[in-house]
């Protein structure tokens, strides 16, 4: 059988990675892009189209990459959970001591 990489630990690195890397990129992306714009030059066409371009993306960025990570957090702890479920029980062995069990002869 093949084993699957799609681990719970795997899955809520990932989660958490994007969680916070798009949380940063939304916070340092827009500061970034005014801190480059040159301040003498004015507003002109190319600033603004620019401009518009990346908060385009940022805003995309914030859609959907942190709501994202947070759903891979949530499925990782479903994953562990039913994986653990899902684990076979090991055979106990009667030794005739315990409670309720039938007699060795």
């Amino acid at each position: 059988m093949i084993e699957s990489k799609l681990r719970p630990q795997v899955v809520l690195w990932w989660g958490i990675g994007l969680t916070v890397g798009g949380l940063l990129a939304t916070t340092v992306l827009p500061r970034l892009a005014y801190g480059m714009m040159p301040a003498v030059s004015g507003a002109n066409g190319v600033d603004q189209g620019l401009l518009t371009g990346l908060a385009y993306i940022v805003q995309l960025i914030t859609q959907i990459v942190p709501p994202l990570g947070v759903a891979l957090i949530g499925a990782s702890v479903v994953m562990a959970y039913v994986r653990r479920l899902l684990a076979p029980v090991p055979d106990r062995v009667v030794t005739g001591n315990e409670k309720g069990a039938a007699p060795v002869e």
